[in-house]
């Protein structure tokens, strides 16, 4: 089927589904699940309106406590949306004032308050500060997408990049059903940086094929910063953030437990997640306490294109946390041990034994094509274990100080499936990677219209390399920083800046085996990072932002001593230690409106980078595990442009539609070619019904289609940069919220991908070379409260 047959074919189902929809207008439901409050906030002894006080809005879902935040502009005015109709605990807070805490029933209708803060030298209460998470994403001034729990919820069981990939300027690099690298404005890996509850995640996220290793199911909400100059998590940021929150533990409240089932029909994946959480213990020389408990596991077989299944693509996820927190007058600290473990297979037809075997793997289908929950040769055991200890402290006349400790290790073996070790029990590759951080913070309170946090960090790295096979040395790495970011309101206009001082060293350890000579050696770099923006508030509802923002990274230990066959992946890298250090100059603009019926983000951008380092391709390798496609680390003056939109218009009370659109463009300047590993041009529509009834309570309908344009910019010369064609997948959803089984609520989901059964290839699939991307996917989500 033609892209434009499969158009038509989008654009009749989804007139199939408005069609067959209408009939279901006849109450106005939409209003039912769906809150808004509004705020007007005032000096009780003066009168004048307040602004900068920080809101917060509270309620309880099943076993988690979910929060929306936003700040009152300089009239005093805050509005926030998509709320429960439920009762929430709403709280405002700002600094020389009395703290005021008040429960807002939402049940009925929209709500409309105004508070009158009393002026007072008070303690204040633990403020959840996460650096930009308090700010509304029409007052920041960098480009900010999240998800909420309930966004989360529609995506449960799927890898983090899966989960995210909606977002505009994200792709993802899939690598089976099993690993999704996330992709922000058409950089990967080191360029982004993953948080996972406040805390840098570092696990080996070099390799295109290391996916971060965090459990989805352990999420309350997901935040994408996208673009560079995000100073307070790394000068080495220069594609975006991505903020894994998690709610903080509560000290008071009764036991309550979750359940959370997935079942997947494409890989026959069953996932299953019990949470609990209780406050009020007492523990010896502590006090009152709380504690949130959480344990998953997922299980699946090979996945399926629409003709036959990629073998040995199934895995096993076994993950948990454990957390414990206290919550004083002074503030609040809490420690969190999780472990994440997963066994995953390596697509077989990726590992040839010849140059006959490669040949005929791109050009004929899989022979071992059969379904098996079995993994075999190549697969990768992967198990991560992170120590997280956070303490804020809150002085009302001050500020607040934070202190996160963090300490991760990551267990990486791979195994081959060519060569003397294919029979044995040993890993071809095994890397131990162990990373103690610290991080020191203050946000000081409002002087002068100035707001904003200084801090300090320091990470000490170490990795060892005990595998048979050689792929990248051990390592130990030493990294200290310092930042500042602060932000100046002045009338409607918001200015933002920050800069960050980093100094890193890097000593290799030597390695000597036959073929191989890896030098020891050490070398520092020091760099400077900074933003400077500023939104321009037109009309409440509409923004205009800038953004100037420089970043940097040194280049990593496999970027400069790689050499060898990279097994999850399969292909052959080798480094060049002559690289130099990345400096990105990039400016940014956006457009944003928060209307009462329409949405409106839009955001155009150029970022340029010196000494860009990327995989270039090169001849076919052959080595004693087989024939594998070649790649080599090089560099090169690169140019990013791209746009990014989404939006939403909610067409009558119980109709909406909402949409995202990206094109990123990615140039090699030395060359005047583009840049391998651009995502092609994307854009997900999606038309949503939503009601409420007797029985099923709040439910909606959402039938949808992506689009993704032929990727032709490539570089030539090689094979494995072949263009892709475009392609069109149909997706539907249906929701019931609140659906009642036995006395007990659920909440079911039942979502269709790749309704038609599609044949595609993305041009970000690491397996486009050897086999089409998934089928149809049916997957059934329901989520219970047991207590």
């Amino acid at each position: 089927m033609s892209l434009r047959s499969r158009c038509i074919s989008c654009s009749l189902a989804v007139g199939f589904a408005l069609a067959a929809s209408w009939p279901l207008a006849a109450q106005d439901h939409r209003r039912d699940a769906e809150r808004h409050l509004h705020a007007v906030v005032e000096d009780a002894a003066t009168g004048q309106p307040l602004g900068g006080v920080e809101f917060s809005v509270e309620w309880v879902d099943g076993v988690s406590t979910l929060r929306r935040t936003a700040r009152s502009d300089r009239h005093g005015h805050v509005d926030i949306r998509g709320l429960p109709p439920q009762v929430v605990t709403m709280r405002a807070r700002l600094l020389g004032y009395a703290a005021v805490a008040r429960q807002v029933d939402l049940g009925g209708d929209d709500v409309v308050l105004k508070l009158r803060m009393e002026p007072a030298a008070v303690r204040l209460s633990e403020v959840a500060v996460v650096a930009d998470s308090l700010a509304d994403p029409l007052a920041s001034v960098a480009a900010v997408s999240m998800m909420d729990k309930a966004d989360l919820d529609a995506h449960r069981g799927q890898t983090l990049g899966e989960t995210i990939k909606q977002l505009p300027g994200v792709a993802v690099i899939q690598l089976g059903p099993s690993i999704a690298k996330p992709v922000i404005r058409g950089l990967n890996s080191q360029r982004v940086v993953v948080l996972n509850g406040g805390l840098r995640q570092e696990d080996q996220q070099w390799g295109t094929e290391h996916a971060p290793n965090v459990d989805s199911f352990d999420a309350d909400g997901v935040t994408v910063v996208r673009g560079a100059g995000t100073v307070l998590y790394g000068a080495d940021a220069l594609g975006g953030v991505v903020r894994v929150e998690r709610a903080p533990v509560a000290d008071t409240g009764a036991r309550r437990m979750e359940l959370s089932t997935n079942l997947f029909s494409n890989s026959r994946q069953g996932a299953m997640s019990m949470a609990v959480q209780q406050g009020g213990l007492r523990l010896p020389l502590v006090g009152r306490a709380g504690y949130r408990a959480r344990l998953t596991g997922r299980v699946a077989g090979n996945g399926a294109a629409p003709d036959y299944y990629l073998a040995n693509t199934g895995f096993r996820e076994l993950n948990g946390s454990v957390s414990v927190g206290v919550q004083r007058p002074w503030g609040r600290s809490e420690v969190t041990v999780s472990h994440f473990g997963t066994e995953l297979g390596v697509l077989k037809q990726a590992h040839a034994g010849n140059f006959d075997d490669l040949e005929r793997a791109m050009n004929e289908a899989p022979r071992d094509s059969g379904f098996t929950y079995g993994i075999d040769r190549p697969n990768q055991r992967v198990s991560h274990t992170t120590l997280r200890w956070r303490t804020v402290r809150t002085r009302a006349d001050a500020g607040q100080v934070e202190l996160t400790y963090g300490l991760q290790y990551n267990n990486r073996r791979e195994y081959d499936n060519h060569g003397p070790l294919r029979f044995r029990n040993i890993p071809a590759f095994h890397l131990r990677l162990f990373t103690n951080s610290l991080d020191l913070r203050y946000s000081h309170a409002p002087w002068r219209g100035l707001s904003g946090t200084v801090g300090v960090t320091g990470v000490v790295q170490g990795n060892q390399t005990l595998g048979k096979g050689f792929l990248i040395p051990g390592y130990d790495l030493f990294q200290g920083a310092a930042y500042a970011q602060e932000e100046y309101h002045l009338g409607r206009v918001t200015f933002s800046a920050g800069a960050r001082l980093d100094g890193i060293s890097q000593t290799t350890l030597a390695y000597g085996d036959a073929g191989i000579n890896s030098p020891a050696g050490t070398r520092r770099w020091a760099g400077v990072a900074g933003s400077f923006g500023a939104a321009y508030h037109l009309t409440d509802a509409l923004d205009l932002t800038l953004r100037l923002a420089r970043a940097w990274r040194p280049p990593t230990v496999n970027e400069r001593y790689a050499q060898g066959v990279h097994h999850g992946s399969a292909q052959y890298e080798l480094g060049d230690a002559s690289l130099d250090a990345e400096r990105s100059v990039g400016l940014e603009g956006g457009i944003r409106y928060g209307g009462r019926r329409v949405t409106l983000d839009l955001a155009a951008y150029e970022n340029r980078i010196e000494d860009f380092i990327f995989l270039e391709p090169r001849a076919p390798m052959v080595t004693i595990r087989g024939t594998f496609p070649a790649f080599g680390y090089a560099s090169t003056r690169a140019r990013m442009r791209g746009l990014e939109l989404a939006g939403s218009v909610a067409m009558t009370s119980w109709l909406s539609l909402e949409g995202t659109a990206t094109a990123v463009r990615g140039d090699d300047l030395l060359r005047d070619q583009p840049l391998y590993d651009m995502p092609a041009d994307r854009a997900l529509l999606t038309m949503k019904v939503e009601g409420a009834g007797a029985r099923l309570g709040p439910w909606d309908v959402g039938v949808g289609t992506l689009l993704v344009r032929r990727q032709d910019g490539v570089p030539a010369g090689t094979i494995y940069t072949l263009p892709t064609d475009g392609y069109a997948l149909v997706q539907a959803s249906l929701g019931l919220h609140a659906l009642r089984v036995a006395g007990r609520p659920l909440d079911l989901t039942l979502s269709v991908s790749n309704a038609l059964n599609a044949r595609y290839r993305d041009y970000l699939s690491r397996y486009r070379l050897f086999v089409d991307d998934a089928a149809r996917d049916v997957v059934l989500r329901v989520r219970m409260p047991l207590t």
